[in-house]
């Protein structure tokens, strides 16, 4: 059993209707911690797709911004499977997959090192982006998990969000 301050929860998205509208998450900083499991969870889903990425920028304030900037190749789901079934490893293509299932469960995981950028510009915070699958009834939340901290302490790291 992992030490509870080895990981950090901080909410991305609370549970809401995106109808008709893209859905920007909270920015998290990395500056801590050496991966994010980005969980999303839908909920009742009437039709359309979501295509989702990941942003990055130098400060949770998005600084520098630059979205659809995180590269990941694949994600996990469960593609709103009933039971408590395993979660399936499922390819990406160019950095985004759509939400289209109700009561399905996605996972991304985005390790510290695949946002930093060039030497010029390093990226060290992240935002989960949705964009609006069209004009129907569609819910999700979401949250980041930061773990793998990158200094010891008692308590968690303030993965100061905005």
């Amino acid at each position: 059993m992992r030490n509870v301050y080895e990981q950090t929860i901080v909410e991305a998205l609370a549970p809401q209707n995106i109808t008709g509208t893209a859905v920007d998450a909270n920015y998290i900083s990395m500056k801590g911690y050496d991966h994010c499991t980005i969980v999303i969870q839908t909920g009742a889903w009437a039709g359309g797709t979501s295509a989702v990425t990941v942003n990055r920028a130098t400060d949770v304030s998005a600084s520098d911004e630059d979205a659809g900037g995180v590269e990941f190749d694949y994600m996990w789901t469960n593609d709103g499977a009933t039971s408590l079934s395993a979660l399936t490893k499922t390819a990406v293509t160019a950095d985004t997959f759509n939400l289209d299932t109700a009561n399905a469960m996605y996972v991304i995981e985005i390790p510290a090192d695949t946002i930093k950028g060039s030497s010029t510009t390093e990226y060290d915070c992240i935002q989960l982006a949705l964009a609006t699958p069209g004009g129907n009834n569609d819910y999700v939340s979401a949250i980041y998990i930061l773990s793998k901290g990158r200094y010891k302490s008692d308590v968690p790291i303030e993965p100061l969000t905005d």
